[in-house]
């Protein structure tokens, strides 16, 4: 015989812990069903030599005070980070790499053509070909569905190749082209339409957020996040079950069966768990799916109302990172403040990017004598990253400019990330659109998720806490009088 659940949320990544969790504060229990044994997705956090550091996302993005709302109300101390943030990219000759700091702006599209830190990126033919957008009215760039084009149409190549790309293209992994702008900046596009300048459209946006850094964190780590909502559910009536996973769902008269199973290991640690014993099934007249993107598109195919076909989504990168703890105490002087991003192609470095999270995070490494820095690799349509302690320790010394060896480090840890993060491509937002229609007309029935809601906490927050008032609001409606 099936139990029974007042709603079942299948995925516990940070959209599937914010429906949970709104859900219980509407007064629904929720059953949350997580494959793997801890929830969070790519939230999480572990012990690196003797401090417990995130190892996955780090922040979320300011524009949307969501976050931070939710993280204050759960009694985590919200933080914005320490030290400037810096691009390493090529000198005027092409020969050697070089550090300067990231100008202010939005995903690094300038906000001031006269910032000193904009002419220290570009050559002077480049900062004249920017200016170029200051007079040009609103019209070029104007249905430039993604952002490279619209940044190259507006402000030129050397903007896009020596700023957006190290930067956008370093948050997202994957070059710009393949971003949907629409998605990466919401409000760019109608900005531009009224400020006839995207350099102008840009300071908008930055003037009607939040003042100070463009993300933040909870003190001691994002993955306090995570338990906090884990506990938080349970405290209202809700049930967290770990390593479950969900091999099918059916639409019926009254409701959703899930069936479910006990994870187990693939043969591939890498690769998700699978399932393993004898099926149970639930029986509930609410559902949400949680997931990723694969499984998610996945386990919906059977639904003929949904149509998904043969979609399969654009393959994500492959990343690695090194997390390094150190004695170092030259490494105080935050030589590079919370890090830098690398210009694709940049000389001297195979890395992505380094964060000095102990300078960008110091709450983490409180009452320590310890430095952190995560050094990153992988972009999309690369081979497979397999960095060493060595590669990230020789890759760290020359963007921080200081000597670095493995008589400093006193703990680390490789992880990496397979098919990460699919691009938010026009094409695929195309498709999100025609499958939510279709949604629709499922009663009892939502999707959520970064591949579905678009990249980051900020629109995965928020986006996880909508659909939970969505289903309740609908169910009161049906069950009124």
């Amino acid at each position: 015989m099936p139990t029974q659940a007042d709603a079942v949320v299948v995925g516990g990544g940070l959209a599937g812990l914010a429906a949970a969790h709104r859900l219980t504060e509407l007064g629904v229990a929720p059953l949350l069903l997580e494959s793997r044994g801890q929830c969070g997705g790519l939230v999480f956090g572990a012990p690196v030599g003797g401090v417990t550091v995130d190892l996955g996302a780090e922040s979320f993005a300011r524009r949307s005070t969501a976050c931070a709302e939710l993280a204050e109300q759960l009694g985590l101390e919200v933080v914005t980070p320490g030290g400037e943030s810096w691009i390493w990219g090529t000198d005027a000759a092409g020969e050697r790499g070089r550090a300067f700091r990231i100008p202010h702006g939005v995903l690094s599209i300038p906000t001031d053509l006269d910032d000193p830190q904009v002419a220290e990126a570009l050559s002077p033919e480049g900062l004249a070909r920017a200016r170029d957008d200051l007079t040009m009215g609103p019209e070029p760039g104007a249905d430039a569905p993604d952002l490279a084009t619209l940044v190259e149409t507006r402000l030129g190549r050397e903007v896009l190749d020596r700023l957006v790309d190290p930067v956008a293209g370093g948050v997202h992994s994957v070059h710009p082209s393949r971003l949907a702008v629409d998605v990466v900046s919401p409000g760019l596009h109608e900005a531009l339409a009224e400020e006839g300048s995207l350099v102008r459209a840009a300071a908008s946006l930055r003037a009607k957020a939040p003042a100070g850094p463009l993300v933040a964190s909870t003190a001691g780590g994002l993955f306090r996040l995570v338990d906090a909502l884990v506990g938080a559910i349970g405290d209202g009536g809700g049930t967290v079950a770990t390593r479950r996973v969900v091999t099918s769902i059916e639409k019926v008269d009254d409701g959703w069966f899930v069936t479910h199973h006990t994870a187990g290991r693939a043969p591939d640690p890498a690769d998700p768990p699978v399932p393993t014993g004898n099926p149970e099934q639930v029986h509930t007249p609410t559902l949400v799916i949680a997931l990723d993107g694969r499984a998610a598109l996945d386990l919906l195919r059977p639904l003929e109302p949904l149509a998904i076909g043969d979609w399969e989504l654009p393959r994500g990168a492959d990343l690695a990172q090194v997390c390094i703890a150190l004695v170092k105490p030259e490494l105080d002087a935050a030589p590079r403040g919370s890090g830098l991003l690398v210009t694709p192609g940049a000389p001297e470095v195979t890395a992505k990017a380094l964060t000095h999270y102990s300078i960008k995070w110091p709450t983490t490494v409180d009452g320590t004598n310890r430095h952190v820095l995560r050094v990153s690799y992988g972009r999309a349509g690369q081979p497979t990253p397999r960095p060493s302690l060595e590669d990230a320790l020789a890759d760290a010394a020359t963007l921080l400019g200081v000597e670095l060896s493995v008589d400093d480090v006193v703990g680390h840890m490789v992880i990496g990330f397979p098919n990460s993060l699919p691009p938010q491509t026009p094409e695929h937002r195309e498709r999100v659109g025609a499958l939510t229609a279709a949604a629709a007309e499922l009663d009892g029935f939502e999707i959520t998720g970064a591949w579905y809601a678009g990249t980051g906490l900020a629109a995965v927050v928020p986006h996880g806490r909508a659909v939970a008032e969505k289903l309740v609001v609908k169910h009161d409606d049906d069950d009124a009088p």
